[in-house]
This record gives C-alpha cells, sequence and structure tokens, in this order.
C-alpha cells in the first residue's frame, strides 16, 4: 500500500517518476474512450453495464450519509455540464441549510453564503462552453495513497475501492491534490510552491504519457493541454472547491478570490453585502443555524456526559 512507505519515499525521485508515470497512464487509459454523458456505472441483474446512474462520488456521498439532502436524483445523468457544475453547487448551499454545525457564527456564515454567490457569478470563467456537451471521461475520484498498492520501487500493482469512478467533464481532469502531502484546502506560501512544481512534474509525466497513445479528439496531448490550462487559469482550484464541501471556504479565499479582488479577503463589507443575496430572509436563516448549532453541542456534550466512567 503506497500509504505505508509515502511518507519515507516521497522525495525519492525515482520511485515519484514511477508512480506519477503509472497514475498518468491509468488517468490516460480510462479516458480513452469518450463517455456519453455525465454519471457513473450501474450493473443490472442481467450483467448489463449502463452509464444511468448519478456522478456518485464519495463527497456526495458523505454529505448524504450526514442527512444534508443533495437533491441528485439516484437515475439522474448530465448531458451537459453547466447544469451539473451548478447542482454541485446546490449541494454546498444545502449543506449550510442541513449540517447543524454548518456555521461558526453570523459572520462565517455570510462568508459561506457570499462564497457560493461568487462561485456561481465565476463559473464561466473558469468552464470552457466548447467541452458544454463532452467530451466526458471515466475518472476514478477517490483515488488516494491508501487505494494504490505499488511495488518496491512504486509501480502501481492494483488499486481497490473503484466504486467511486465516474464519468466526468474533460476539464476536471487534474492530478491528485495529495502530491506534497498537504489538505486540499492547506496548499498556500511555501506549501504552494512545492505542490506547484510537482504539478508541473506530473504534468510533464504525462504529457509524455499521452504522447505515446493514438490521438484522442483529434487533437495530440489534448488532455495535457486541457490540464495546463485550467492550472494557468484557475480552474483547478475551482473544481476542487466544488469537490470539497468542507474546503471550499479556504480553497476560495486563497486561490479563487485572490484572482479577481485579493482586498476582499479582508474586506468585512464584502461578505455582508453580497451575502444577502443567498436566499431571501438572510438574517432569519442565519439566527436560525446559529440555534441550530447550539443545540447539535448541547447534544454532544451530553451524549459525552453520559459515557460511563465520565465525570
Amino acid at each position: 500500500m503506497l500509504s505505508e512507505t509515502w511518507d519515507e519515499f516521497r522525495h525519492c525521485a525515482v520511485r515519484r517518476k514511477n508512480l506519477y508515470r503509472d497514475l498518468s497512464r491509468i488517468m490516460l487509459l480510462l479516458s480513452q474512450s469518450p463517455l456519453p454523458r455525465i454519471g457513473s456505472w450501474t450493473l443490472d441483474s442481467n450483467g448489463i453495464l449502463q452509464l444511468s446512474n448519478r456522478p456518485l462520488t464519495l463527497r456526495l456521498q458523505q454529505l448524504e450519509n450526514e442527512g444534508v439532502s443533495t437533491n441528485i436524483d439516484r437515475s439522474l445523468t448530465y448531458s451537459a455540464t453547466d447544469a451539473y457544475y451548478l447542482d454541485l453547487l446546490s449541494c454546498h448551499d444545502s449543506r449550510i441549510r442541513h449540517q447543524p454545525n454548518s456555521l461558526n457564527d453570523e459572520s462565517d456564515g455570510r462568508a459561506q453564503m457570499a462564497n457560493l454567490i461568487i462561485m456561481r457569478a465565476l463559473l464561466s470563467h473558469f468552464t470552457n462552453r466548447d467541452f458544454r456537451h463532452g467530451p466526458f471521461l471515466l475518472t476514478l475520484t477517490d483515488l488516494h495513497q491508501s487505494n494504490i498498492f505499488v511495488d518496491d520501487d512504486w509501480n502501481i500493482k492494483c488499486l481497490i475501492d473503484l466504486e467511486w469512478a465516474c464519468s466526468l467533464p474533460v476539464e476536471t481532469m487534474r492530478p491528485p491534490y495529495w502530491l506534497t502531502s498537504r489538505p486540499v484546502d492547506d496548499l498556500v506560501g511555501q506549501h504552494l510552491d512545492s505542490f506547484s512544481k510537482a504539478h508541473g512534474e506530473f504534468t510533464e509525466i504525462f504529457e509524455e504519457e499521452e504522447k505515446s497513445l493514438p490521438s484522442g479528439d483529434g487533437v495530440a496531448s489534448y488532455r495535457t493541454k486541457i490540464m495546463s490550462k485550467g492550472w494557468k487559469i484557475g480552474n483547478f482550484w475551482y473544481f476542487q472547491a466544488l469537490d470539497s464541501p468542507k474546503g471550499l471556504y479556504n480553497i476560495f479565499r486563497d486561490h479563487i478570490q485572490s484572482i479577481f479582488a485579493p482586498s476582499h479577503n479582508t474586506d468585512s463589507d464584502f461578505p455582508r453585502i453580497v451575502s444577502e443575496y443567498w436566499a431571501v430572509g438572510v438574517n432569519d436563516i442565519i439566527s436560525a443555524k446559529l440555534q441550530d448549532k447550539e443545540a447539535y453541542e448541547r447534544m454532544l456534550r451530553q451524549k459525552f456526559e453520559n459515557v460511563p466512567g465520565n465525570t
């Protein structure tokens, strides 16, 4: 398992390149044949595989397990990217509404709401209408060190937990965020510099591997070009934010807002004004959510107090 030797050998250039090369090959081979829709696979009672399920990622399932309604029906697939992206943003809205401890205080709540409003406004900047109806590519959405089995030289031998594979827009293809062993919402300062270097190294190897395959979409290295452009314009961070209910706040502040209006990071008027457009009656919503938080924390205290042996 890669996670068992990750910390010890992740700075070894030879092992790292072996890993990047095999990850690139896997990503490229899975995406070599475009799929007709955004979704995930189902296997019916006759053993027939169909692309008929919603694009079910681990993050989406975790939200529902926590009682947060995603409003994405099990049989819903998408033929256009914008509908999918907007539904993901709606999941973030739903988390605010339904997770009992979604807001720390009023200022936190207003900042979260303002961020989501601006995420919607920036959708057209970070996405490409040329890819609105495809290509859609098979993607492993839960690929991390504990799901990858390697040999002593970090050549990949096996992958597990493939149930979260989805057909997703080509512009969402990107290197894993964990290449430098930092959380996705903590890639700032020197950690961002390290990740930027790792991203460049991965992309270079990815391009070498793509050039060795037959041209996809009629264009040589078209996936590398899309990936490189995404890093340049910042949609790497936009799609990471979409996929991370807990990380969107920091990712937006550190990597998205800073592109357009870095001064708003410290401007208290920005979230106060913009949050009013998140929904009708924002003040009442925030007040109710803070009451939910108090009730939730009270319930937790009671549960811990009732554990045998606690005094």
